[in-house]
């Protein structure tokens, strides 16, 4: 109950921020309650050592990396930052623009285009994401949105953020990116998905096995590279998330004093799961045929101080929220073994994750059977 209540305190907070055009992050770890804050820098007075992250997809046109601070909870619940805030003019929210929507036979094509890549040896794996349009309901709050989102899905990082120009994002992140806690570092490999069993019993063919596989040696070889030593791993095993399941292998690696965090990240990050392999090749691959700018989405956020602490997460089930419309992200792995109609299809059941809380946010808009098979 004492959490609902701060919970619920946090929302009005969120609800304050939006009111006054600042930037900020409402957001909830895997397997937690509480929600935290984090906003612009300079809004208000108080010092943070730890900052929070918005980073983009590597490439997005106009799209930088945004620094936040987190928010002493306890001040939000005493009320001492709201006449800070009212002292601020109201300002208008100030959407983003959102991508337009990527039909069946456009995603098809872009596969094709893929596979071709693929196969003049230029790349193992490349990500093809694509994007769901529907009409945004007059009664949509995003923040009713979150509450649910976040209750769903428990096992998964929640985020609801502003930025002026950028819009309203939202989403509920399955994949660890980094986590570091003193000289240990965690990460997991998160790759290949089948439709969600009732039994939980599921049968990996070689394409997913081999699809985990490219990003598990993706992980060690970084570690490696940053002088990391493997202290243990678990998996591979079946992860559920929403309608599908992913192979999933954690890892804990520990990290020498004398090795860079921020290097570890640029290594780290795109990983073979949001990017594809070799890396370079991938993101060739992908600006040259996926046809449209991810911006934030399958980029990371979360805490990090640069140092010894760091819990990012990447911007996976995610959705951006426009003036009129909102905008669902959902991508795949595409190698050799891809078949087309199988892709699309992964893409879908990935996509009710968003769409079915939308659904049940506000009762009675279509989305099963708006979207195209």
């Amino acid at each position: 109950m004492k959490e609902e209540i701060q919970n619920s305190g946090v929302i009005r907070f969120c609800r304050l921020l939006l009111q006054k055009g600042i930037t900020f992050c409402l957001y909830r770890y895997p397997g937690a309650d509480q929600y935290n804050i984090a906003i612009q820098k300079g809004v208000l007075s108080f010092n943070n050592e730890a900052d929070f992250v918005i980073a983009p997809f590597i490439g997005s046109d106009n799209y930088e990396t945004v620094l936040l601070q987190k928010v002493p909870l306890q001040a939000v619940a005493d009320g001492r930052f709201y006449n800070e805030l009212m002292q601020l003019d109201d300002c208008l929210i100030n959407w983003g623009v959102l991508p337009a929507e990527t039909t069946k036979e456009d995603y098809l094509k872009r596969i094709h285009q893929y596979l071709e890549y693929i196969s003049d040896e230029k790349a193992l794996k490349a990500i093809l994401s694509r994007v769901k349009i529907i009409g945004k309901p007059a009664d949509f709050d995003p923040f009713i949105f979150y509450k649910k989102l976040s209750s769903a899905y428990p096992e998964t990082f929640a985020s609801l953020f502003y930025i002026p120009d950028k819009g309203i994002w939202t989403g509920a992140s399955p994949e660890l990116f980094l986590k570091k806690e003193n000289d240990l570092l965690y990460t997991v490999a998160l790759a290949a998905t089948l439709p969600r069993s009732r039994n939980g019993i599921y049968k990996w063919r070689r394409k997913e096995t081999r699809e985990h596989d490219m990003v598990r040696r993706h992980i060690e070889h970084v570690f490696e590279k940053n002088n990391c030593r493997l202290v243990k791993s678990n998996g591979p095993y079946a992860f559920e998330t929403g309608r599908v399941a992913h192979l999933k292998t954690d890892y804990v690696f520990e990290q020498p004093g004398a090795s860079d965090l921020d290097q570890i990240i640029a290594d780290l990050y795109p990983t073979p799961a949001i990017g594809g392999l070799p890396v370079r090749k991938a993101l060739e691959c992908i600006n040259l045929y996926e046809g449209y700018s991810r911006n934030y989405y399958s980029g990371y956020l979360g805490e990090t101080n640069g140092q010894d602490l760091a819990r990012l997460f990447i911007n996976l089930r995610s959705m951006q929220i426009g003036e009129d419309a909102i905008a669902v992200f959902v991508g795949g792995g595409i190698s050799d073994e891809s078949d087309p109609e199988e892709e699309w299809e992964e893409t879908i059941q990935k996509s009710f994750t968003l769409l079915e809380i939308i659904e049940a946010t506000t009762p009675g808009v279509p989305n099963k059977n708006e979207v195209i098979r």
